[in-house]
Order: C-alpha cells, then structure tokens, then sequence
C-alpha cells in the first residue's frame, strides 16, 4: 500500500471521527430574549383607574374624559367617542416591549421623532393618561414608527418618557387619533332603506312630497298623485332617498344651542318603517355647510301586517281601481300588532342619542332630499296634430301664385227679350229641342276673351222688315 493511499484512508477516518462527535453532542437550545414591558405598572386594574386622555401635538390639542360611563370628548361638549379606539390605545401603550435603547442626545431627538411638542415643527405627540385624581398615571412622547421586521401585524415604535432623556424603540400596536374628527363616533343611525315604507318630504316653500312603495317585497318606490302624463324619472333616485339614514355618518357635531333652524331653509323629511319606527330629519343648508337634527317617534299606523288571501284578493281589485294607500293593512277585528323588536324602546334609546346635538353632514347624503316633484318626474309631450294631406298632391304647389288673378268678361250685349214674352206652344217641344241644342253649339263657338282681348262682333246685316230676329239660331216672331 503506498503513501498516497495510505493519506486517502487516514482523511476518510478523521472525517468520520469528527461527524461522530458532532452528532453525540447533547442538543442546546437558545433561551429567547426575555419582553421587558415599556410600562410594566399598566396592568388592568391600573387602566381600570384611567378617567382621561390627553393627546397634545404642535397643532392641536384633545382630551378624551370617562363620565357616567361613556367615554366622551371635552372639546365637543363631552360628545361620544368610538369605544374601540379607546380601548385599542390603553391597551396597545400597556402591551409597548422594549426592543433597544436609543439615544439620549436631545440633539437627535427630531431624527427619530421624540422631541418634546413645544419645539419648532416638531413632529411628536405627547400621550398622558390620568386617574379621577387628577394624577398621572403614564406619560410617553411618541415618535417615529415603522411596520415590524418580525411581524407585519405591529410596528416598531419610538418612545421616550417625558422625564426620561433616554429614547428607547418598542415592539407594539399603538394607534393614536391626533384630531378631534377622528375620535368621534361617526354613525348616528343606521336605518336599512328596504325596510322604509315610506318618505314624506316638506320643503321649505311648503310643496309636499309623498314617496313609498306598498309592500316590503317591493323593490322600486312610487310617487304619490303623479299626474297621468308623467312617469318617474329614476327609480334610482327614490330607493337612494330610501337609504338616507342607512349608515348616516357624521363629519362634525355641534350643540344644539349653537345652530338655530330657519323656517325658510329647512326641510322637515319623515321615513316611516314597516315596523312603525319613524325618524324625523330637519335639514339646513348655511354657509355651505349641511346640517341636521333628528328625532325618533313609534307609529303602530305604519305597521305592516300580511293581509289574509280574502283580504289581498279586495286589496287587489282596489288597486287596480285607484292609488295604492300608504296605511298600513289592519284586521279591525285583531288587536294592535306587537312588533318583533321593541320599537318603542328603540325609538326612546334614539332619541337620548340625538338630543341636544346638530350634525354636519356630507352633501351627497341630503342632496337628494331637496328635489322636488318635477325634479323626479318627466312627462310626456302631447303628440303635435299633423295637418291631414291624403290623396292630395302638392307637388308643384309652391310655383302657385299667391293670388289669384280677377277676371272681366266683357260679353256682346245682345238684343233678346224675356222668356215670359215668348207665346206658348210656338213649336213643338222635339223641334225646340233640337234648335236649342243647335243654338248652344253656335254659342259655344262664339268667339270671347278676358277683358285684354277685344271681342269681335259680327257683321251687322240689314234686316228686313217683319223678318224674325235670330238669336242663336233660335226663331223668335216679333210681336
């Protein structure tokens, strides 16, 4: 065995030595790094204890405030914020982990955004929760983020304390509202519009408008009192109108005292249910801006009850006779319906919502309610009487003159006397037929013109004495 083989068998055994020993190590596994929570004295009880929220930046400032319950914003008089975006906030500060300690350069604080909120253009915001006490419970500068390399669903998120010089970055998710439009809570009712059976509508001029459609299984509205030559214009429109107070949205509020309604621009729209919950909505246009005031009211009239099939048959044949009613179908016989939902209580938990406060809203949401009827209607033109030209040629009409010319017949004078003179029974009748017929030929030939043409008289002859004057041909004796 030579050298070189022997070197080939002695890297061969040590390769296998070496694996050997690789594979009889016991196995170690790496502790993970141990979270260190960036408020570790938030625990429930402690966000139990929170009554108010301060959120302050360089350009505007707000205070969230837990009174009887419900959290509302001081600024707009302790109107109702979203609950969920409270929560997420507590929440989301109480779960921040420190990831690494940043700098403690106040040089450097505007690069990653932890500057305090007083400087120039500083871009921080300065979060602080207190107790009913009045005392802080936690105070954090929030600066810079960025979405997290190691979880998509948290960011990763710079903070300093603010009697803290020292920065630190966070793992966490901490959504900060930083104006008051966006921590209000936006819906003010939500009404689906298949469920409305019908939209009375005031305008401001006093024109009434009835909308509605007879039964819940309808899908397209009608007018009421819609004229015979006029249809409706887009059933798009009336189910639009139908939708108003479906997810109706706010984009500010106001307390009631500071809005006052004028007759002369408000329109008074009441939507009636099938299952008797009626809302009103005055409207007001003023200085471009849209706002409103609702109220909530329980009507059993608008109850919609299934007829039996004897009563649908009447309904039926009523129908087809005259307008449809918008009263609901009742059975005198049957007691008031009870409703599946209390409406009642609904309309009362409504109305404690809508009191003392004016909404502004989005244009596109009321627009529609300002149309009038013929806004929504389009008649129909009577057909134009078309003069009757049948059997009746024209062409050439146009080359005829305006006018006609008038004509003068100058006709010869001629010397006959009256019938009455003529003795009866002269001739017998076969031969003053034939004379006559005779005569009228000559007359036709007898030469005549209009009134620029000279007639030509004929030769005047001397007459006999006690000959017969002629008179086409016609022998008449002279007495």
């Amino acid at each position: 065995m030579n050298a070189k083989t022997l070197s080939f068998l002695a890297f061969i055994t040590l390769v296998v030595i070496i694996t050997a020993v690789v594979l009889t190590q016991p196995k170690t596994t790496t502790a993970p790094l141990e979270k260190t929570l960036f408020f570790p004295n938030l625990q429930t009880s402690a966000l139990n204890e929170v009554t108010e929220i301060n959120i302050t930046t360089q350009d505007e400032s707000l205070t969230l405030m837990l009174t009887d319950k419900q959290w509302g914003l001081k600024e707009k008089h302790h109107y109702p914020v979203a609950l969920e975006k409270v929560h997420n906030l507590l929440f989301g500060l109480a779960g921040l982990t420190i990831l690494e300690a940043k700098t403690s350069n106040p040089a450097l604080y505007s690069k990653i955004g932890v500057e305090a909120v007083t400087e120039e253009d500083a871009q921080s915001t300065l979060l602080t929760l207190k107790n009913a006490e009045g005392e802080t419970v936690a105070s954090v500068i929030i600066g810079n983020d960025r979405k997290a390399k190691t979880d998509s669903t948290r960011s990763e998120i710079y903070v300093r304390k603010q009697d803290d010089k020292l920065s630190w970055l966070t793992l966490g998710s901490l959504p900060v509202e930083k104006t008051v439009a966006d921590w209000l809570e936006e819906e003010i009712v939500d009404i689906d519009g298949d469920k409305v059976r019908q939209i009375s509508i005031k305008h401001p001029d006093g024109e009434n408008l009835l909308i509605f459609k007879a039964s819940p299984e309808n899908k397209d509205y009608q007018i009421a009192d819609l004229p015979d030559n006029a249809s409706i214009k887009s059933p798009y429109t009336l189910r639009s109108l139908a939708s108003t107070l479906s997810h109706l949205n706010l984009d500010d509020v106001r307390n009631a005292s500071d809005i006052k309604f004028a007759r002369k621009l408000t329109h008074r729209t009441v939507f009636s249910t099938f299952d008797g919950l009626e809302i009103t909505l005055f409207t007001m246009k003023k200085d471009d801006k849209h706002y409103a005031q609702l109220s909530a009211a329980y009507n059993p009239d608008m109850v919609w009850v299934e007829a039996s099939d004897e009563e649908a048959d009447d309904d039926k044949e009523a129908a087809e006779e005259s307008e449809p009613e918008i009263v609901a179908v009742q059975d005198e016989t049957s007691e008031e319906p009870e409703p599946e939902v209390d409406i009642k209580q609904q309309a009362e938990t409504l109305n404690a919502k809508f009191k003392g406060w004016v909404y502004e809203l989005a244009a596109y949401k009321v627009d529609d309610l300002e149309k009038k009827r013929d806004d929504l209607i389009e008649r129909e033109e009577p057909a134009k009487k078309e003069p009757i030209l049948e059997d009746i040629d024209i062409e050439g009409i146009e080359d005829l003159p305006l006018s006609m010319p008038e004509f003068n017949f100058n006709m010869p004078q001629l010397n006959m006397p009256q019938l009455d003179s003529i003795p009866p029974k002269l001739f017998d009748e076969q031969e003053g037929a034939e004379e006559a017929e005779e005569g009228a030929e000559e007359a036709l030939s007898t030469p005549f013109s209009f009134s620029n043409v000279k007639v030509e008289k004929p030769e005047e002859l001397p007459t006999p004495v006690g000959t017969p004057t002629t008179t086409n041909e016609t022998m008449i004796p002279v007495p």
